[in-house]
């Protein structure tokens, strides 16, 4: 029998997380590939990819006023 990695999709809400903003409106993850910064909002049950970022410093000049940490978090 062979076994395969299970991968859960991005926008799952057990995805591993980066930060959450304070009401829980948004959160910063990474891509699967370790590639690029996420940013979802949650829109009911299901979370929405926003933004995709691949150095943390554009993301901050673009979401600067959700709250997110100043150095990136890892």
């Amino acid at each position: 029998m062979k076994y395969e990695k299970i991968t859960i999709p991005e926008n799952h809400p057990d995805y591993p997380e980066l930060w959450v903003s304070k009401c829980k409106a948004y959160r910063l993850i990474r891509c699967v590939d370790d590639i690029q910064y996420i940013l979802q909002a949650r829109k009911t049950t299901r979370l929405r990819n926003l933004s995709y970022h691949m150095f943390y410093e554009s993301l901050l000049t673009r979401w600067s006023q959700i709250g997110l940490p100043e150095v990136a978090p890892e």
